[in-house]
């Protein structure tokens, strides 16, 4: 689980669902999602993904990545942002956890798909 904390803290910012509720995480990235208009991307790319339709795929996969990005801390709260991640994931239960995997596991399929 630990290399899991820490690989999930290292990677491209995202936005993830745990749960009913959405959490931005990446690098220097760990957020609670609530504004209504960024979430209404993540529904424009379920249905993208649903749909299997590339081009809208990688439209609302940049989309995320930089909405996840505006919620990066400055690097002087790196330390502070990383435990507060790390206990985050520790509390998940272990469904939640598995579905989180799930998605980062999807998330680095598609970057390397649409980022490359």
């Amino acid at each position: 689980m630990s290399n899991f904390k820490e690989s999930l803290y290292e990677k491209k910012s995202f936005i993830y669902q745990i749960g009913s509720d959405y959490y931005a995480i990446g690098a220097n990235t760990f957020a609670k999602v609530t504004n209504a208009q960024e979430l209404d991307n993540m529904e424009l790319f379920q249905n993208a993904m649903k749909k299997q339709n590339d081009r809208q795929i990688a439209k609302y996969l940049d989309k995320l990545m930089r909405i996840a990005n505006s919620y990066r801390v400055d690097a002087r709260e790196h330390y502070k942002l990383q435990e507060k991640l790390f206990h985050f994931v520790d509390r998940l239960q272990e469904t939640e956890e598995a579905a989180l995997q799930k998605q980062v596991f999807l998330f680095d399929e598609l970057c390397e798909k649409y980022l490359t």
